[in-house]
């Protein structure tokens, strides 16, 4: 038998649709089909955030386009700009993503084998740099929301506990804002951490806009010392860019550019930078009246959202509101096939699925007529759905035990075993949902009844379960004994 496939004429020529059509040719049809986009990047694909011919931009370090490694030109004066737009004491432009830079800041701050403070609800490239550097963590233990089971902020009581306890910690890494839009109360954390004469790096991948939200301040204005953000996740920059900000002499600008030579790559795009140097003009041309229209289409979709009947806007005092969390927990629908629903019923793509909530991720390059089609979709499934018991969450838990390093986890010798077998069993990979990334246990820890529900909740509800090499997580790699 032959194999097949159909061609259809698109805006650009023909296109092959099928099992033979490739990268390119998907995301031209996925542009074209008219699917919301209610997730990242922050452009949303609107105008006026575009970009003429990138093959024609795509060059290197020729005469005139700057230097990203010694920067000079008009790479430095777009880092200027930024470090006066956000008031730091400098800014580097990143197109390696915040990874980069979270990297290149814990290895600023952190010698091998340093005992550090680590909110347990940090980005996997946290994870990675502990691993890396061979760091020993304490980890910080969030609060969770009793309704939707969302981690919220590490209290900075928490904070203060663990200095007392580990005074040797050389660092504190937080998470901020999180996934769902919770901001830690970075000031009072700062005013603690700073009296044991360490930095405060605040990975606040999700909270670029936050310099143009009336009512919310960012890390870098609450007193942290070093601050990561992503401007493609809520600005209208290209995939990929983002920025490390240095806001203090703590954490000396030379070793910040040591390690970002390091981790950054010797190749950077100009194609993202060009979009970074789009991105900041526009920000300081019409970022502030933007900004404004942008808050009261939020008020308007929050106030329409008070009449549904069995979905509802998670709020909470610390979250800010360009996250759409919609919890599902009242209803008899999962937050799976809500997320289904939406795609396949209304067109409209969501950022993220979780146990007891979707979440539309919204910017300000979002329309009126956008958040109008996401409200008509949810109030129309609102109208046809009923009530159901909501599921309440343990507001504290206790974290697996530790039995080795992740270093010595993941490079000591392992085995599979099927996932039934492996209570009492140490760990050699990570077991998580992605996105948000917060682990159930880390390579050296002892997987326990807790985790194994963890993961059991997590199929059920056909949630996204990564980390393991065994896709299915049917089976489980632990540490021989």
């Amino acid at each position: 038998m032959g194999c097949h496939f159909c061609v259809a004429e698109g805006p650009q020529g023909p296109a092959r649709i099928g099992v033979y059509m490739n990268l390119y040719e998907f995301l031209l049809q996925y542009r074209d089909s008219g699917r919301l986009p209610m997730h990242m990047p922050g452009h949303k694909r609107q105008p006026p955030f575009s970009m003429e011919d990138p093959y024609g931009l795509d060059v290197t370090e020729v005469e005139g386009t700057d230097n990203l490694h010694h920067p000079e030109g008009r790479i430095r004066r777009l880092m200027d700009q930024m470090q006066k737009m956000y008031g730091t004491r400098e800014s580097y432009l990143l197109v390696n993503g915040s990874t980069c830079g979270i990297l290149a800041a814990m290895s600023a701050c952190c010698q091998k084998g340093d005992k550090v403070l680590v909110a347990r609800n940090c980005h996997r490239s946290v994870y990675h740099g502990i691993y890396l550097l061979g760091l020993e963590p304490v980890y910080l233990q969030p609060e969770i929301d009793p309704q939707t089971g969302a981690a919220l902020q590490c209290p900075p009581e928490e904070v203060e506990r663990a200095l007392e306890t580990h005074e040797n910690a050389t660092c504190v890494i937080l998470t901020s804002p999180t996934y769902e839009g919770v901001v830690s109360e970075v000031g009072k954390i700062a005013e603690i951490v700073h009296r044991y004469q360490i930095p405060l790096v605040v990975d606040e991948a999700h909270g670029a806009h936050l310099n143009w939200m009336r009512g919310w301040k960012t890390a870098m204005e609450e007193g942290a010392d070093l601050v990561i953000e992503s401007l493609h996740k809520t600005l209208p920059a290209l995939t990929q860019t983002a920025v490390l900000h240095r806001c203090s002499d703590r954490v000396a600008a030379e070793k910040i550019r040591r390690y970002l030579d390091i981790y950054e790559t010797s190749s950077p795009s100009y194609v993202l930078m060009a979009s970074v140097a789009q991105c900041m003009d526009w920000l300081e041309q019409e970022g502030k009246p933007a900004f404004c229209a942008y808050a009261k289409r939020l008020e308007r979709f929050y106030e329409e959202a008070k009449r549904w009947r069995h979905l509802s806007l998670w709020h909470h005092r610390l979250k800010e509101p360009g996250k759409l969390v919609i919890y599902t927990g009242k209803a008899d629908i999962s937050a799976t096939e809500l997320a289904e629903r939406l795609r396949n019923s209304y067109n409209i793509e969501i950022e993220m699925v979780a146990a007891e909530y979707v979440l539309a991720m919204t910017t300000v390059a979002d329309t009126d007529a956008s958040l109008e089609r996401l409200m008509q979709a949810l109030s129309d499934m609102d109208e046809i759905l009923s009530e159901s018991e909501p599921h309440m969450y343990e507001t504290g838990s206790v974290l697996p035990q530790k039995k080795y390093s992740s270093y010595e986890a993941m490079n000591g010798p392992w085995e599979e075993v099927p996932i039934e077998k492996a209570c009492g069993r140490v760990s050699a990979e990570y077991i998580m949902v992605y996105p948000p990334g917060i682990p159930f246990v880390v390579p050296g820890e002892m997987i326990d009844l807790h985790v194994l529900g963890q993961i059991s909740e997590a199929k059920e509800k056909r949630l996204n379960l990564t980390g393991t090499a065994d896709d299915r997580v049917s089976n489980l790699r632990v540490l021989k004994e």
